[in-house]
């Protein structure tokens, strides 16, 4: 029998191993994008935290440079005396390890008014100047530059541009007391005037804020009993000395108020204020609106108080209106108290916004 001349068995040996898979080149090209990927994801978060690092520090010398500044104006009243001292404090606050640059017109000065809800707002160029508004920056254009970051080549970018803005207010005044010494307050009433007195100064003296303190007191006439001091123990010194007796000038006392409020600092820098406090009616010289008129047109604040059951509270009310100031109420010597204890307590403060 004749064979086929081919067979149907297998052949082996005509290859000698399989095709490579083309699986194994696509699993490096993952593998090496995942490396590249990973040391661009390290390399963002180091300049990341870098950049939080910074920012963080350019807050606090903007913070430190405007506390420095407005504390300087306070002391001064000088501004460029508050620029070179807030130069001077931000130059010693690193930010990227160098020292804060501000240039002059970094600085900004204004009036810081405290809001019904609490808040301060700035008004710059508005005196009396207790503000100082600071822009701290490390841009292109900034005396300090910007800021090189260490892999932000790899994603095109260079710098780093951070901007901060610090607003710090320390608000001095100059504060005349005027009391009422008529006969009216003879006995326990003028003993709670005096304790009351002895509470406002002990506040004052626990702020911030060493503010200089008046005191004018007024019967049928008036007398400005203390110039303006940081001595306020002498406030509570003429208030154990002083007599009591005759008719209720109110105008007067205002007056002499005015008098020793005008000998102190200018009201281009300083918050000046007048306390008015009486326990009865006026009823000799003339009208106390005339005088709190006055006043009030020469930028001075105006509180008034009245004591007891038998004080003109609507003509004290139109006094403070008059002066842009509270018009306060005390039945007793404790109210009287928390009168006085209320008011220091919003006589000065320092904050940075």
């Amino acid at each position: 029998m004749n064979l086929p001349s081919h067979s149907s068995a297998p052949r082996f040996g005509r290859h000698k191993g399989r095709p490579k898979s083309p699986r194994h080149g696509a699993m490096l090209i993952m593998i090496a994008v995942m490396i590249f990927a990973f040391m661009a994801t390290v390399a963002l978060s180091v300049d990341i935290a870098y950049m939080h690092l910074t920012r963080s520090e350019l807050r606090s010398a903007t913070d430190a440079a405007a506390k420095a500044a407005a504390l300087a104006l306070a002391n001064s009243q000088d501004r460029n005396a508050a620029v070179s001292q807030g130069q001077a404090i931000g130059a010693e606050n690193e930010v990227a390890r160098s020292g804060l640059r501000l240039a002059a017109s970094d600085f900004s000065f204004g009036n810081s008014a405290q809001e019904a809800s609490g808040r301060f707002v700035f008004r710059p160029n508005q005196p009396p100047f207790n503000s100082v508004r600071v822009r701290g920056e490390r841009t292109a254009t900034s005396l300090s530059g910007g800021v090189p970051l260490f892999f932000g080549k790899i994603f095109g970018v260079d710098f780093f541009e951070p901007k901060e803005t610090a607003i710090a207010t320390y608000i001095e005044r100059d504060v005349v007391v005027v009391v009422d010494r008529s006969g009216s307050m003879f006995g326990q009433k003028f003993r709670d005037l005096r304790r009351a007195i002895r509470t406002f100064i002990a506040q004052l003296e626990n702020n911030s804020v060493e503010e200089q303190v008046g005191l004018a007191s007024y019967s049928s006439s008036a007398s400005q009993d203390i110039a303006l001091t940081r001595t306020l123990g002498r406030i509570n010194s003429a208030m154990d000395a002083m007599p009591v007796g005759g008719a209720t000038s109110i105008s007067a006392g205002i007056s002499a108020g005015d008098g020793i409020i005008r000998l102190g600092r200018s009201g281009e820098f300083v918050e000046r204020t007048m306390i008015v406090m009486t326990d009865g009616l006026h009823n000799t010289g003339p009208e106390p609106r005339g005088p709190a008129i006055n006043v009030a047109a020469a930028g001075v604040k105006i509180h008034t108080i009245t004591f007891g059951a038998d004080a003109d509270r609507s003509r004290m009310q139109e006094i403070a209106a008059i002066g842009s100031g509270r018009h306060f109420h005390a039945d007793n010597g404790l109210q009287l108290e928390q009168v006085f204890r209320e008011i220091a307590a919003t006589l000065s403060t320092i904050l940075t916004e």
